[in-house]
């Protein structure tokens, strides 16, 4: 497995105890892991795997601001 993929794994896994948790706070952190492990994959699979998280943000509707605003 190579590092960009360890870090989809990572991410995935944060994802889940995201969706897990049971107050908004810590839900808010779970997905700013989310997005610490999406920042660390590089090149053109990064775009897809932000695009993937503010699409899931979205249809959940967490209020988090979409990755572009953040950088």
């Amino acid at each position: 497995m190579d590092r960009d993929d360890e870090y989809r794994k990572q991410a995935s896994d944060a994802q889940q105890m995201a969706d897990k948790a049971k107050s908004p706070l810590d839900r808010e952190s779970w997905l700013r892991v989310v997005q610490g492990w999406l920042s660390l994959i590089r090149g053109p699979g990064r775009r897809v795997a932000e695009q993937n998280f503010d699409d899931q943000v979205t249809d959940k509707g967490t209020g988090q601001p979409d990755s572009d605003e953040r950088h």
